[in-house]
């Protein structure tokens, strides 16, 4: 026989329970997630998209400042959503090689994140997991190596063919940038410069070896690392005085410092001319891959998404912000690829 006390006793705690279920359903609906954009197949809410901001900022941290705009946050959205579309339609060979891709590079990352508190805050308040951010790289990687197996051995020498000129006046060079702004930020007189271009000449000239120099000399943070090297460039991005060198330069003659906008730079031209050789195959099979995700972006995504609302709201400055650009952000900006040659003049 039951005792009826213990009976009462159980039907008041299943009560309870019933009672604290329905208030964490409640309470779970309150907070519901705002969906941003709805496409075909599948959503994005906000709580994802802003760990994907945050992903965008940490990988490429240009974004940092702008990221919060309208038509940044919308143009940042729609490359999600294209993304997620062609890593899912990828075929499984492209899955499976994306995969072990972003394994690779993601275990690199996690080295640093490790040992990064900054970032690892930055993670933790823009609502991103380690999960994610690997969820992210994996994405991409697989979207990207899926629309490079699409590209044929026929389509790259048919690019070729069209496009050989271009490929002919490419040159191989290396240079040290002694700049107006050494690698500590700190500026430098032209003549002061001009003086320290002409000592590594003398350096160069008397058999000392371009890639120690360029570490410890160049101020061309684009190419330090690989020795001062720009490989198989089209002389046309380099800025006028640099391209001009570039081009007319005796092959494999070290050069009076070159003077641009950055500084002095002692150039020597290795080689000029590409042949049809695999690194030339594999910048065209890039080509044609960024063109065919350029073009699924223009002509298939907008019929694919049905609804972008609810964009989070530009946040407000902090107090610290609304001063001057930091220190840091400062370095950044003027140690990055912008100020090399090659990069300045496409902008």
């Amino acid at each position: 026989m039951s005792h009826p006390k213990r009976r009462s006793y159980r039907r008041l705690g299943l009560s309870l329970l019933a009672v604290v279920l329905l208030a964490a359903l409640v309470a779970g609906c309150g907070k519901k997630d705002k969906v941003v954009a709805e496409y075909e197949g599948g959503q994005i809410t906000n709580k994802e998209f802003t760990s994907y901001k945050t992903f965008m900022k940490i990988v490429n941290p240009m974004y940092a400042s702008i990221v919060d705009e309208p038509t940044v946050q919308e143009s940042i959205l729609k490359q999600f959503i294209a993304i997620r579309i062609l890593s899912q339609r990828a075929s499984d060979e492209a899955k499976k090689e994306g995969q072990q891709d972003a394994d690779k590079q993601f275990a690199e990352i996690k080295k640093s994140l490790d040992a990064d508190a900054d970032t690892k805050k930055a993670m933790k308040d823009g609502g991103l997991t380690q999960d994610q951010m690997k969820l992210f790289i994996n994405e991409q990687l697989i979207m990207l190596k899926d629309s490079e197996l699409k590209v044929t051995d026929d389509d790259v020498k048919a690019y070729y063919d069209k496009n050989k000129d271009k490929f002919e006046k490419r040159v191989s060079l290396r240079h040290i940038l002694i700049g107006l702004t050494d690698k500590n930020q700190k500026t430098r007189t032209k003549e002061e410069a001009l003086k320290l271009a002409n000592e590594v000449k003398a350096k160069l000239e008397a058999g000392g070896d371009w890639t120690e120099l360029a570490k410890e000399y160049s101020d061309d943070t684009a190419s330090v690392a690989d020795g001062g090297l720009y490989a198989n460039s089209d002389p046309d991005q380099f800025v006028e005085a640099f391209k001009n060198a570039a081009k007319t330069l005796p092959i494999g003659k070290i050069s009076d410092p070159v003077e641009t906008e950055y500084g002095y730079h002692v150039m020597k031209v290795e080689s000029r001319g590409q042949a049809f050789d695999d690194k030339a195959k594999e910048e065209i099979r890039q080509t044609l891959s960024s063109e065919s995700i350029d073009k699924f972006m223009s002509d298939e995504l907008p019929k694919l998404i049905k609804e972008i609302k609810n964009l989070p709201p530009i946040p407000s400055p902090s107090p610290s912000a609304s001063g001057s650009e930091s220190p840091s952000a400062s370095a950044s900006a003027s140690s990055s690829p912008s100020a090399s040659p090659s990069e300045s003049a496409s902008k």
